[in-house]
């Protein structure tokens, strides 16, 4: 179990080293990588690179979630929108094309088995966690994930109020 533990902890450090080595001008250099981005009715994606790697029990238990197949292309390098953590995703006009605001992003790993996530959220930014992540894992975990952006999105729409030729903020104590 030690031994175990010992080289999924070394694949996640490689892992990220060499995303860490990699080059940070990523909107205008390409990666070689392929990346295949799927979208729901609630305009959340999910990006998973590389395109080639994608195994049928990945992509069956992507479409089990609702996402459908939106658009492939080469991946670029970018960092959240805090400037903060850079890894491959489709590139910005393609987000903006779709008009994703959360995505989440999968990185198939060389052994063709580890998958580590990432979530792109507009207002925090880009999430890396260090965990490595099966096939299995993740339908649980995406869709916990689903269910953090349905809540936020409730939030934000509960904060905002329309009225005609004004938007008004709501808080706690009233409208301001």
């Amino acid at each position: 179990m030690k031994k175990h533990i010992q080289i999924r902890m070394a694949v996640i450090v490689w892992a990220w080293v060499l995303v860490l080595a990699l080059p940070v001008s990523g909107e205008t250099a390409g990666s070689g990588y392929d990346y295949q981005l799927y979208s729901n009715p609630e305009k959340f994606g999910l990006v998973v690179f590389p395109k080639k790697m994608i195994f049928p029990e990945l992509e069956e238990a992507v479409l089990s979630l609702g996402f459908r197949k939106a658009e492939s292309g080469k991946a670029v390098m970018r960092s959240g929108s805090l400037k903060e953590n850079f890894t491959y995703m489709m590139p910005k006009d393609v987000q903006k094309k779709h008009r994703l605001e959360k995505f989440i992003i999968l990185q198939i790993l060389t052994d063709g088995v580890g998958i580590m996530v990432g979530i792109y959220d507009q207002e925090f930014g880009l999430t890396l966690p260090t965990k490595v992540f099966i096939v299995e894992e993740l339908n649980d975990n995406i869709s916990k994930t689903l269910d953090i952006f349905r809540r936020q999105l409730r939030q934000e729409k509960e904060e905002i109020e329309w009225i005609p030729d004004a938007i008004i903020k709501k808080d706690s104590i009233g409208y301001y």
